[in-house]
């Protein structure tokens, strides 16, 4: 709304080598931050400038809560919503494939007429985020489209 991610972002944060041990070395774990409402354009510079410092403030963040959690981070990725774009084609760095206003939830979604994974083409399904019940619900739009077509 600004053009400047937040000062104190809202984070999600999974550690998904909790249970499933295979996907880090012992003693070690693996840690997900994930952190939604950060623009896509910038009212000041570009996000490769600024990245760095956000993924800090996101650990501040988390510091608060866990404070040796950043004392512990050996090696970070971040992902920026233009490298989101970048990396894999989510247009303005959008995970959802789109916005998610009340009018485009549950059986409005993507659009009026199209809830139930079938587009108006013939043969022609929807089953990313896009479709309901949008992303962020891992596998859930492929399952349920699944379903339709079975």
């Amino acid at each position: 709304k600004y053009g400047k991610p937040s000062e104190h972002p809202i984070v999600e944060m999974t550690i998904p080598s909790a249970v499933d041990r295979t996907l880090a070395p012992e003693g070690h774990h693996i840690l997900s931050l994930f952190v939604q409402y950060a623009p896509y354009h910038l009212k000041e510079g570009h996000w490769d400038d600024i990245k760095e410092s956000f993924a800090e403030s996101c650990l501040e963040e988390i510091a608060r809560f866990a404070p040796n959690v950043p004392g512990s981070v050996l090696h970070r990725q971040i992902l920026s919503p233009v490298d989101l774009e970048r990396i894999f084609g989510l247009t303005g760095g959008n995970i959802f494939q789109g916005a998610m206003p009340l009018h485009q939830l549950f059986n409005l979604r993507p659009v009026p007429g199209w809830s139930d994974y079938c587009t108006p083409i013939k043969g022609l399904y929807i089953c990313g985020s896009c479709a309901h019940p949008g992303g962020g619900v891992m596998g859930a739009c492929g399952r349920n489209c699944a379903r339709e077509m079975l």
